[in-house]
Parts: C-alpha cells; sequence; structure tokens
C-alpha cells in the first residue's frame, strides 16, 4: 500500500498510519502465539520480574542500577499502579509521589510547576534526555506512552546540566517488543469523563529484528467546575530497527494536542479570607480557552558491548505551544460578591533540542571490577515571548455569575522577545568498588551556558548571560550493611541561569546550590520490596532579591535552605498484596534576604508533612478468585502563600480513594475506582486575593474496562 503522511495535527491519524504502513502482513503471519501485554502484570519488562508496584532498576543515572545502589532518593510509579489507580496523567501519577507539590496554573491541571524539597523540577526527562519546565508547559502529558515514572529528589546536574535543586523526573516510554501483542483499554466516570485508548506492539518481520508499537488515545471530561471541559488527543508511535545483535535504532514520535476551557482559579477576600462557595463556582465566561499542542520526535542508537557496558547516542527535537483566552479574577472580592474579570489572549511557543552521547562500561583494576561512565551533551532551546494583550476589566459578581458575557475582541502583537538558552557539556562518573562492602562514587559535570534574549522587530540582543564553564562535582559513598541493606551518604551541586536583571540590565550571575544527603536503603524479597529512609540538606545562593538601591532591578544575594526527612516503602509485602507508602517531612526558610523575609518560609506552597499510601491485594478463597480490592490516602498539612501583606491558608486534608477489580479471564477485567471517597472539600491550591485559588476535586467514580490479546 501507498502511505502517505496525515495532517500535523491529527495525533489519532499519526498512530493509524503507522499501524497502517506496517503493522500486518508480515507481523500477523510471523507472530508467536497470543501473548498479553507485558505491562499489566510486570512492572518494566526491560529490567525483570520484580514487584508489582516497584523495580529491579531505574534508568534515570543513565546506567541500570537498583535503587539500593542508587544513592539519592528516587521514587517510581510502575505501569501496574498506573493502571489499577486509573491514573492517566503524568500530574496526577507525581501528586502520589512521596514528597512532590504539583501547584497547578488552571483548573483542567494542564499548566502546573512540580516542586520537591521545596524547589522546582527542573526538567522533564524522556529516558534520561531533559527538556526544560515552564508553568506553563510542566506536565500535560498522558500516561498511556510510558512503561513507568521515576522520580529523583535533590539536584540532578550530572544528568541535566543546569536546573533546579528539586530533582528530575524521568518518563520511561514503552519501547516495541518482538511479540505480538494488543491491549486497549474504555473507561466512564463522574462529570462527563470518557477515555478509550489502544495499544499495538509486534515484529514486523520473522526474526524479530524489525519491530513497532503504536499507542493512540482520545479522552474527553467535563469538570466539577461550571462550564469547564478538557479534551485530549494522543498518539505515539516508534520503531526499533536490529542493525547487529549488539546495536539497536529507535525512532520515535509522539503528538498531543488539548482543547479545554481554561479555569485560573478564585479570588479571596481582600483580607486573605478564602471563599466558602460551591466547588462548581467559576471565576471566568464560557468562552475561556485553552489550546495546548506538543510535538515530540526521537532517535537512539544503541550498541551493547560485550563486556556489559554500551555505547549510547540519544536525540530530541519538542516544540510546544500554547494559546489561551481567559477572562479571570484580577480583584479581591468585595463583602457583598462583586470583583473584576481581566480579559486577556496570551500565546507561547518554545523549542527544544537536545543530543546525548555516553560510554558506560565496566573496568577491572587488580581483582576488583569498577564502572566508568562518560558523556557529553548539547541542549539548545528557544522561548518566544511577548504575544500577549489585554481587553477591557468586565464587572462581576462571584455569587450571581453571568457566563455568557461576550468576550471582547483582541488582537495579539505577534511575539516580541526570543529567548535562546544552549548548553554544551562533558560529564563523568567513575564507581570504585573500595572493599567487597564499600562503593565510591566519583563525578562532575563541566558546562558551558549562556543566554541571550531579542527582539522579533530588529533582532537586537536586549540581555545576554555567558557564566562560562560552570563545574558541577558529586560524589557518594554506599556501605552494604547486609545482602539487603545499604547505608549511603552523597554531596551534588547545581546551577540555575536566572532570567532578572540588574541595574545595567544584563541577566544575573547563575543560582549556585548544592545538597548533602544520608540514608539507608534496602531490598527484600527477591528485589520485590525496596524501602528507604533518607535525611537531606540544600542551600541555594545567589538568588535574584530586589536591588536595594534601584528597586526596579535585581541583585544577586538571596539564600535559602531546605532539609528535611523522607522514608518510603514500595512493592509486595506478599503474594498478591502490592503496596506503595512514603511520608516527607520539608522545612524551608530564608537566609538572606531583605529583612522582612529572614526567617519565614521560602516555600509556604510546600507542606511541611505529607503522606502517600497506596494498596491493592488479591482476595483469595472460594469464590474469590479473580477479585482484588484496593485503596489509599494522601494526607497534606497546612500550606500557605504570601500575597503582598496578606497570607492565604489552606488547613490540611486527608483524600481517600478505594478500589475493587475483577479479572474477569486472562484477557479482560473490570475495576471501579472512587476518588476522594469522603468527599473532603479543601483548597488544593492557594496563591493571592486576586485569583489562582483552586478547590480540589469532589468525589468522582471511573469504571474502567481492560483488555489483553
Amino acid at each position: 500500500m501507498n502511505c502517505v503522511a496525515p495532517p500535523r495535527r491529527h495525533p489519532v491519524a499519526v498512530a493509524a498510519l503507522i499501524a497502517a504502513c506496517g503493522l500486518h502482513g508480515p507481523l500477523f503471519a510471523q507472530a508467536a502465539p497470543v501473548a498479553a501485554l507485558p505491562e499489566i502484570r510486570v512492572t518494566d519488562s526491560a529490567s525483570g520480574d520484580s514487584g508489582l508496584y516497584t523495580v529491579r532498576a531505574v534508568s534515570i543515572g543513565k546506567t541500570g542500577q537498583s535503587l539500593k545502589d542508587t544513592p539519592q532518593s528516587i521514587s517510581v510509579i510502575t505501569r501496574q499502579r498506573l493502571d489499577d489507580q486509573n491514573i492517566t496523567k503524568v500530574e496526577d501519577a507525581l501528586k502520589q509521589t512521596t514528597g512532590v507539590t504539583v501547584e497547578r496554573y488552571d483548573g483542567a491541571g494542564n499548566y502546573n510547576v512540580i516542586r520537591s524539597r521545596g524547589f522546582e523540577i527542573g526538567a522533564i526527562q524522556l529516558d534520561g534526555v531533559p527538556i526544560s519546565q515552564g508553568a506553563n508547559y510542566s506536565t500535560a502529558l498522558d500516561t498511556a506512552v510510558y512503561e513507568r515514572i521515576e522520580v529523583l529528589r535533590g539536584p540532578a546536574g550530572l544528568l541535566q546540566g543546569a536546573g533546579e535543586p528539586g530533582g528530575a523526573v524521568n518518563l520511561v516510554r514503552k519501547r516495541a517488543l518482538g511479540t505480538l501483542a494488543l491491549g486497549a483499554n474504555a473507561s466512564v466516570g463522574s462529570f462527563g469523563f470518557k477515555r478509550a485508548d489502544v495499544d499495538l506492539t509486534g515484529a514486523f518481520n520473522a526474526a524479530g529484528t524489525l519491530r513497532g508499537r503504536v499507542v493512540a488515545v482520545k479522552d474527553e471530561r467535563n469538570s466539577h467546575v461550571d462550564t469547564l471541559f478538557n479534551n485530549k488527543e494522543t498518539a505515539y508511535g516508534t520503531l526499533e530497527l536490529d542493525i547487529t545483535p549488539s546495536t539497536t535504532l529507535s525512532v520515535g514520535y509522539t503528538q498531543q494536542k488539548i482543547r479545554a476551557a481554561i479555569d485560573q482559579g478564585l479570588p479571596s477576600l481582600a483580607n486573605g479570607t478564602l471563599l466558602d462557595l460551591p466547588r462548581s463556582s467559576f471565576a471566568g465566561l464560557r468562552a475561556n480557552r485553552q489550546d495546548l499542542d506538543t510535538d515530540d520526535a526521537f532517535a537512539e542508537l544503541e550498541h551493547r558491548l560485550d563486556n556489559g557496558g554500551q555505547i549510547k547516542f540519544s536525540a530530541r527535537d519538542v516544540t510546544r505551544t500554547s494559546f489561551y483566552r481567559a477572562a479571570r479574577a484580577n480583584s479581591a472580592v468585595a463583602v457583598n460578591g462583586n470583583y473584576q474579570l481581566q480579559t486577556v489572549d496570551y500565546e507561547q511557543k518554545s523549542t527544544d533540542r537536545n543530543y546525548d552521547l555516553f560510554f558506560t562500561s565496566p573496568v577491572k583494576i587488580g581483582e576488583a571490577t569498577h564502572r566508568v561512565l562518560l558523556g557529553m551533551s548539547r541542549n539548545t532551546g528557544d522561548t518566544f515571548g511577548g504575544n500577549l494583550a489585554y481587553g477591557p476589566n468586565l464587572a462581576a459578581n462571584i455569587y450571581r455569575p453571568n457566563y455568557e458575557l461576550a468576550y471582547p475582541t483582541i488582537k495579539l502583537p505577534g511575539y516580541t522577545s526570543v529567548t535562546t538558552r544552549s548548553e554544551d557539556a562533558l560529564y563523568g562518573q567513575f564507581q570504585l568498588n573500595a572493599t567487597e562492602r564499600l562503593q565510591l562514587l566519583a563525578g562532575g559535570r563541566a558546562s558551558w551556558a549562556d543566554v541571550e534574549v531579542r527582539r522579533t522587530s530588529d533582532g537586537a540582543v536586549t540581555s545576554t548571560s555567558r557564566p562560562g564553564r560552570q563545574f558541577t562535582p558529586s560524589v557518594a559513598a554506599i556501605y552494604a550493611l547486609d545482602a539487603n541493606i545499604s547505608a549511603y551518604t552523597s554531596y551534588a551541586e547545581t546551577f540555575v541561569l536566572q532570567t532578572a536583571l540588574d541595574a545595567a540590565g544584563g541577566l544575573l550571575a547563575p543560582r549556585t546550590g548544592s545538597q548533602v544527603e544520608a540514608g539507608v536503603k534496602g531490598e527484600f524479597f527477591n528485589k520485590r520490596l525496596n524501602a528507604h529512609a533518607a535525611i537531606f540538606r540544600i542551600l541555594d545562593k545567589n538568588r535574584a532579591i530586589a536591588d536595594p538601591v534601584v528597586p526596579t532591578a535585581s541583585i544577586a544575594g538571596g539564600e535559602v535552605r531546605s532539609q528535611g526527612l523522607e522514608t518510603e516503602v514500595s512493592g509486595q509485602l506478599a503474594p498478591g498484596w502490592d503496596l506503595s507508602a512514603g511520608y516527607a517531612y520539608t522545612e524551608t526558610l530564608y537566609l538572606k534576604a531583605p529583612v522582612a523575609q529572614v526567617g519565614t518560609v521560602f516555600s509556604p506552597v510546600t507542606p511541611r508533612h505529607s503522606i502517600n499510601l497506596s494498596t491493592r491485594y488479591a482476595l483469595r478463597g472460594p469464590g474469590l478468585t479473580g477479585w482484588s480490592v484496593g485503596g489509599g490516602v494522601t494526607w497534606r498539612s497546612e500550606f500557605s502563600a504570601q500575597s503582598g501583606t496578606v497570607r492565604l491558608v489552606s488547613g490540611d486534608y486527608a483524600l481517600f480513594n478505594a478500589q475493587v477489580a475483577y479479572q474477569v479471564n486472562d484477557k479482560v477485567s473490570v475495576s471501579l475506582s472512587a476518588e476522594n471517597l469522603l468527599d473532603e472539600k479543601y483548597y488544593e491550591k492557594v496563591s493571592s486575593v486576586a485569583r489562582q485559588n483552586f478547590y480540589g476535586e469532589p468525589r468522582k467514580f471511573v469504571l474502567a474496562l481492560k483488555a489483553r490479546y
């Protein structure tokens, strides 16, 4: 057949084309007997058998290592856990992760900032290749594309160069398999939720050296908030070719399109008192809109060495566009309910290109075997800004809303500036097995980064930052207490390019940070259960603060500290009983800042205490075969936000969830899940008196049917 590329903006058509052009004929004729997709009952097809809520190895550190032998705190959200809890959005998975705070900026949850240990997580990685995170681009990604999600807390400078000290999120994509398998899911639920996704993989030839995989998703949902909707189409396709038995080329493409109504939250009273309203309340108009498009292409060439090492080259190109048309609250609410609606149109665009090449190999010195990692990378990106315009303010009343008011015609000026970021880096790490019990790790990353801001009208450079070479070291020691438990300590640094301007109009020098962490890790029951506990302290210096002489400018004089404790258990406690449980204590303070800030909380949106618990148990006994029950709880202590001289406070809250599932046969299962089971009414996010205060979602139910062939 002749294959013609579909229109660029039709992601489901992309997946259908790949399937039509290749997954036919030889694939079905030569396939082995039908097998279920491995992610249904195996956490990680790449790392072997392990507990369903844990993995034997993680890939976020370039080389596959067990959690016990990784000297930083890492959490893993497995495919099984995503399926059990019907988690379809990356940001919802991160809400279930130890020590992670998801700070949303819109009602649909498409715009988010992800925080860990009080700091932003600076990048989202795809199989170890990062793209920058921003408030309007951070997630909005569908989990159907990924095998698991790995979250590293603390500096990840060795892995991704310039970046926030909060950590990194690594999305491990689904890979093409050599055995024919088909998965299909259909779900319906509260607030008009409807979803269907299909996952097809298999070989194109009898030898299995050419394989493909496609995933297609259509997701439509309304909201507990008046007039809101959020519709999404996602398509993912990948091909893998074994050039030789030791060399594999992988290419792939993901396209996602979101069409939604934007909600930018509720205002409060002028004294910071949060409103007690129906959770359906909306500070906006029916005409509000939000469009997000993501195109993500990648290529990997991997060569596996005979000694267990590898050489791998990765390239990734991501383009993201975002547009919203919003009538949004822009003032405090008067006692009678009156407030102002601001109207604004805003468009953004960003491109990221990342190239990474690394070599890793065991090295034998004397009687001991060690490991070396050497790599280089180049990251470039453009962010187009300034394309926004405001319309007239509109009078509104929060108690008597009129969503049908006409939205004014607003003409966008076009992009007025482009910020270009680039970074070249060399990195490496040496893992020395000093004794049978003691392992020492030493490494670092030398980066040459610069930022340039240009006017689009004439191409003139308006500001630059070229800090020269930045070296971010990382060292660690791991001591095996016995075959199952190890103790570790680690030190890592990071740097962050700043966008604030000094009195001369130049960009400030980079922020610098460091973390010390110490902990204990264990793996039990043949690596089916992992546990860890850690303490940490992060110092972040040279932060932008107001210039005491020129108030409109900034100086690099601020310093903050984050410290705390985290502990987590994940995996299989007993046959049929899966568990993931974590607790985090986080304390953040300003150490150097304007007088009024010194000693105050640096990240008030980060709760001091947080707990996540998820569990699932397969029932046994006469008449119970095939049934399973599950549940969990998420608890957050009080958090707040400062809005001028006013402090807004959200009380602590606990959310319970539950699930019952039935495995009809080896191919079909059905489940019913409930979130916020007790229908807790709470504010999930607080921000300012003008807007950005969001109620959490009320109780909701999802009925899901899953088929695997």
